[in-house]
């Protein structure tokens, strides 16, 4: 079991055009609609040269599978970073590690895109989204 690489950043905002014209404009990144949303302005992913969308940037009210479990509130002055995004592999691995240490996980999968995900939250209470793709 091995985390392979920072997958994405989330970003919840109540501005995600002006948050999008910012990757997109300034940092000269792809700016595309999210999967399932039409426009920009409804929810935006940031694609890095490589062609990975490696920023998600989405409504404060947004839903996210890991909603029920791990609730989501904008700290004051803290900024509204929704999770961490890691790149894995053996995902039996790593279910069968946090049983081992009594980590509870949400699992969220999507196989239009060939990826299950595990939500979880490390002690500090900072949401990880571990994703297994294939």
């Amino acid at each position: 079991m091995a985390v392979l690489a920072l997958d994405h950043v989330n970003i919840r905002t109540a501005d995600v055009p002006g948050t999008a014209a910012f990757f997109r404009d300034v940092l000269g990144l792809r700016a595309a609609p999210a999967p399932g949303v039409k426009t920009i302005e409804a929810a935006c992913w940031i694609y890095d040269p490589a062609d990975r969308p490696i920023i998600h940037i989405g409504p404060v009210r947004a839903t996210y599978p890991s909603d029920g479990a791990h609730p989501f509130a904008a700290a004051h002055g803290g900024g509204a970073v929704h999770h961490v995004a890691l790149e894995c592999d053996d995902l039996a691995g790593m279910r069968e590690r946090l049983a081992a240490g009594g980590h509870a996980y949400t699992l969220n999968d999507i196989p239009q895109i060939g990826l299950t995900q595990l939500f979880v939250a490390e002690a500090n209470g900072i949401l990880l989204e571990l994703n297994f793709r294939g």
